[in-house]
């Protein structure tokens, strides 16, 4: 069964949800509001940073 998950964009701080399938570490998000490409750290409890490229 798949829920849903509030995610709080640190760049913009707006809050999206997505779907908790999509919540895999290491699997990139783009926030809904502006488009900032999220990182996933952790699944659980889920952590997430914004991903910086080198």
């Amino acid at each position: 069964m798949c829920t849903d998950v509030t995610i709080f964009c640190p760049d913009c701080r707006g809050r999206f949800v997505v779907e908790s399938s999509d919540i895999v570490e290491g699997e990139v998000l783009e926030c809904s509001l502006c488009g900032a490409e999220i990182e996933v750290v952790q699944e659980e409890p889920v952590k997430i940073q914004l991903l910086v490229e080198e």
